[in-house]
């Protein structure tokens, strides 16, 4: 990523300060005045508890590049951008980017409410067997990151993999907007952001706006084994459907086998068999393997090639990360939680020897649904595993339900009590799932 300061001005409508060097090399753009980068243009976001115009006067004077929407600052001197907004400026910079740049540029995009990462993850890994790649970094997919994954992607590569998140009703359309993707994934419809959006059909329906702004006809890659996506009508699409469970799909697996090991099994898209073993565990990889190899038939890559590459597949290190830590396993995926990631791990845990131990906390962003959806998850950790530890108010509703399991709750506030806890209980041997919302912290209690 490099451009002019007078191209990005162009490119987001804005305009320039008197004083500003519009030949000034940009390659990149950051919100953290604390880290500054004179290679980069500071985004002068207003945030619920700060505005970042707060620090413009200062980032200007020690050389620093920065975009606001406060006219004053045009005043101070220096390389200064002025939008009527900062955000939507970036975002119209990046839907300028894909129109006029990338325009021949395949691009992938990937939404879910559950496994969109891994699944970008795997897509990329899939494509990169035969072709050049881009993908998003981590989980930038917000109005903020998706845009600057966009504008980072080269003009020369082969395709791109983006990944699409939402928490709020309006953000799909907005940043969907910049990524215009030739082909849409969606994973599947979950219960996260419940509470934003209000229900389950209407969290497909924001998800369904991936493919707002793509050509007609574009490629729709949907979960066949969900309900809500399988009996719906998409006129503006071509739709394919992939499945774990239905063999009238256009691709789906057969001869599942779940192992300590990892996973092997059948994957028949669009009539061919193609023998996929993946070096991960937990049978939702199979589905993400499905997405895989189906955007890797959309482009024409071999699907040996493909699912070939996908053995190579690993964890990111945030999700289901599984390592060894003093005489016992730690199966780490504290980044996120709702029910279906819940249950997905729960399932990992359970295909495992020796004592299985469930460290839940709560999941949060599920409204009225919540206390339910607890419960859901408590039923279903009956013989995934032989002793349950919750963390959290939430998380409590999860030991109600866990019938003939060994359960022992705490507070949040008392963490360190279940972390001194758990250095006591566990023993060699012991396998110990830890999961949770990203901001209940859960990570530091892993021992």
């Amino acid at each position: 990523m490099n451009f002019s300061l007078e191209y990005i001005c162009g490119g987001c409508g804005g305009k320039l300060s008197p004083s500003a060097n519009k030949n000034r090399i940009i390659n990149g753009f950051f919100s953290d005045s604390r880290t500054p980068d004179e290679s980069k243009l500071f985004l002068a976001l207003r945030g619920e508890r700060v505005d970042g115009n707060s620090f413009v006067s200062e980032l200007l004077s020690k050389g620093i590049a920065v975009i606001t929407d406060r006219e004053e600052n045009l005043l101070i001197g220096g390389d200064c951008i002025l939008v009527s907004d900062v955000r939507e400026a970036l975002q119209l910079f990046s839907a300028n980017y894909r129109k006029d740049v990338l325009s021949g540029t395949p691009i992938i995009g990937v939404t879910g409410s559950v496994g969109k990462t891994t699944t970008k993850d795997m897509i990329a890994a899939a494509l990169s067997s035969e072709k050049t790649v881009h993908k998003t970094l981590g989980n930038s997919n917000s109005q903020i990151g998706l845009p600057q994954t966009v504008l980072a992607t080269p003009s020369d590569i082969d395709c791109a993999v983006i990944e699409l998140g939402m928490s709020m009703p309006g953000e799909m359309e907005r940043i969907a907007a910049c990524a215009m993707p030739n082909i849409s994934v969606i994973t599947n419809i979950g219960y996260s952001h419940i509470e934003n959006l209000g229900s389950r059909e209407a969290i497909r329906d924001e998800k369904l706006k991936i493919a707002a702004f793509s050509p007609k006809g574009s490629v729709l890659i949907l979960n066949g084994d969900e309900p809500l996506l399988k009996n719906y009508d998409y006129p503006d699409n071509k739709v394919i459907f992939v499945s774990t469970e239905n063999d009238n799909c256009d691709c789906f697996a057969t001869d599942v086998i779940v192992s300590q090991s990892g996973i092997d099994f059948t994957a028949v898209i669009f009539g061919k068999e193609i023998k996929v073993s993946l070096a991960v565990q937990g049978k939702h990889y199979v589905i993400n393997s499905l997405f895989a190899l189906a955007v890797a038939h959309c482009l024409g890559i071999s699907l040996d090639s493909a699912a070939n590459a996908l053995s190579n597949y690993k964890s990111d290190g945030k999700r289901q990360f599984v390592y060894e830590k003093d005489g016992h396993t730690v199966i780490s995926d504290c980044y996120n939680a709702s029910p279906e990631s819940m249950e997905a791990a729960l399932s990992v845990l359970s295909a495992y020897n020796g004592r299985r131990i469930a460290v839940l906390g709560d999941m949060l962003e599920l409204g009225n649904e919540s206390d339910s959806l607890h419960k859901r998850v408590g039923r279903f950790v009956k013989g995934k595993a032989d002793v349950l530890f919750t963390y959290g108010s939430l998380a409590k509703q999860i030991a109600a339900e866990a019938d003939g399991v060994e359960s022992y709750s705490f507070e949040r506030e008392d963490a360190e009590k279940l972390k001194t806890f758990l250095e006591a209980f566990i023993k060699e041997g012991d396998v110990v799932l830890y999961k949770a919302s990203n901001s209940m912290n859960l990570g530091r209690l892993i021992v």
